[in-house]
């Protein structure tokens, strides 16, 4: 359960409630313009890292729409059922629960705008010193290589859980300082009502296709295929 709370014009949501303090550094980042982003295979738009008290630095992701869509509506979502944030913050404490490596989620929030759509917002702890995947095979490919057999283990594991990820590329996996692989962005992840077959091969379609589209080492791929079985 989420405790949510009205903060200026914004309603934010958090496992145990905030403090002023908290919300106002959270309104306050939700107010500025995020910088696009250098790497497509990193999101359209570069986070902010703001400070939040007890929980340290925090990740601040905007939701903005993807495909043709984005060239109408960049950001207005229509409030049908949970806000986009709130359904990864509840997400991303599921995955977690069943074992998934992934960030821990602190706060979501949302703003009406007008009567029928809304503006969303997510908080999650930053994972010290990350790289993506896709950048630390381009910089640095024997760490790399030595993180795939986890990467893996990881994919293996949303296979077996019947998670879908409908985004996991090598630019979705996260290596933080010590060597920890970490997955992100479960915006619109859902649990797959079909066999593990096919998602262990909608999952290597994927991540080959993202391999060769970005033209990142091919022993991502190879690695990869060969650890994750498609039955």
């Amino acid at each position: 359960m989420a405790t949510i709370e009205k903060y200026m014009s914004f309603t934010i949501g958090s496992r145990r409630g905030l403090s002023d303090t908290q919300k106002q550094v959270l309104a306050s980042e939700f107010q500025r313009s995020p910088e696009a982003s250098q790497n497509r295979l990193s999101g359209r738009m570069r986070p902010h890292i703001a400070e939040l008290g007890e929980f340290g630095r925090v990740v601040i992701k905007h939701y903005f729409r993807g495909g043709i869509l984005r060239h109408v509506n960049r950001r207005t979502y229509l409030k049908i059922g949970n806000t986009r944030s709130r359904a990864e913050f509840d997400f991303l404490n599921q995955v977690r629960e069943m074992g998934i490596s992934a960030p821990v989620p602190v706060a979501f929030a949302s703003r009406t705008k007008g009567v029928l759509f809304y503006h969303a917002w997510l908080a999650t702890k930053e994972i010290p010193g990350a790289k993506t995947l896709a950048d630390l095979s381009r910089t640095a490919p024997e760490r790399a290589e030595t993180v795939l057999p986890e990467v893996a283990t990881q994919i293996n594991m949303l296979v077996c859980r019947n998670i879908l990820h409908v985004d996991l590329h090598p630019g979705n996996i996260l290596i933080d300082e010590n060597g920890r692989v970490y997955i992100v962005d479960f915006d619109k992840a859902e649990l797959y009502p079909k066999t593990g077959a096919r998602l262990a091969g909608y999952y290597l379609e994927r991540w080959h296709r993202a391999v060769v589209k970005h033209e990142l080492p091919l022993f991502l791929h190879e690695q990869i295929e060969k650890a994750v079985p498609r039955d």
